[in-house]
């Protein structure tokens, strides 16, 4: 198997590659599709076989592993493992994240967290919840009161704060860029934000929802379900499929995507360092 590192003339090797799960592989595509490999803001190593691409990586803030042939995968790994981690997490569908995790565990470990089940959702069916009316893109003037929802939601899911290993004005800009590309949704009251998800990846067939956040007062009133219903609804003009991915063990959640349309097409996974 040899491993090298992949350029703007692999793309399509590897769009050939990603095409049999275009929901799963929505997260690693948005960044090569759009800038080419050499501009997608981190390596992309792939792993051929007989002259054939098998596995790719994409390595730069994550890891996201692709291809669906273990032996390929752990081939990247194995390269990996001989290089400094830069990475803070791996992530991708769980065929792929378990090799490649098998080969980094013993140089990279221990992780933090391991989340080796997580149900991929695609919004495919009618949703028995109302689409909440109050939903909406979020503007420019809205970031101050979104900014700590933000940091809140991503410290709850992944158990650290993001400003840990960034800057606030570095992931406020972030923030500002989503909104400006009208990729952040949410409902709001006088007392601050009652709901926000972010579609933080896309193609030009599928985009990806992250960063779903309800108030915690908020919480078992059914706000999330209606406001998931809304947003599956106005985020078909980013892209024609909507999807997301969600803990195993968080059964409020999975209620909430299920009672507004969104049903299980495969289980992603995610190692935290």
């Amino acid at each position: 198997m040899q491993v090298r590192r992949l350029s703007d003339a692999d793309l399509s090797a590897v769009a050939a590659l990603l095409r049999d799960d275009e929901v799963a592989h929505c997260m690693l595509w948005s960044r090569l599709a759009g800038h080419g490999i050499n501009r997608s803001g981190g390596d992309v190593w792939g792993a051929h076989r007989r002259g054939r691409l098998r596995a790719v990586a994409h390595v730069a803030g994550n890891v996201i592993p692709a291809g669906g042939d273990a032996a390929a995968v752990d081939s990247i790994g194995q390269f990996l493992a001989r290089l400094p981690r830069r990475s803070a997490a791996i992530v991708g569908l769980a065929r792929d994240v378990q090799p490649m995790w098998a080969a980094l565990g013993p140089v990279w470990g221990p992780a933090r967290d391991e989340r080796l089940s997580q149900p991929l959702m695609l919004a495919m069916a009618p949703p028995t919840s109302t689409p909440d009316p109050g939903l909406r893109r979020a503007e420019i003037a809205d970031v101050d009161v979104l900014f700590p929802a933000s940091v809140a939601m991503f410290t709850e899911e992944v158990g650290v704060s993001p400003l840990a290993a960034s800057s606030e004005a570095a992931y406020r800009a972030r923030l500002m860029w989503l909104i400006r590309q009208g990729r952040v949704f949410c409902r709001l009251d006088e007392q601050g934000v009652v709901f926000k998800a972010e579609i933080a990846a896309a193609t030009d067939r599928v985009c990806q929802v992250q960063g779903v956040w309800v108030r915690p007062d908020q919480r078992g009133r059914g706000v999330g379900s209606a406001a998931m219903a809304a947003l599956a609804i106005n985020a078909r003009a980013v892209a024609p499929q909507v999807s997301l991915y969600v803990n195993d063990y968080n059964e409020a959640a999975l209620a909430a995507y299920h009672r507004a349309g969104f049903r299980r097409v495969g289980t992603m996974a995610s190692v935290h360092f």
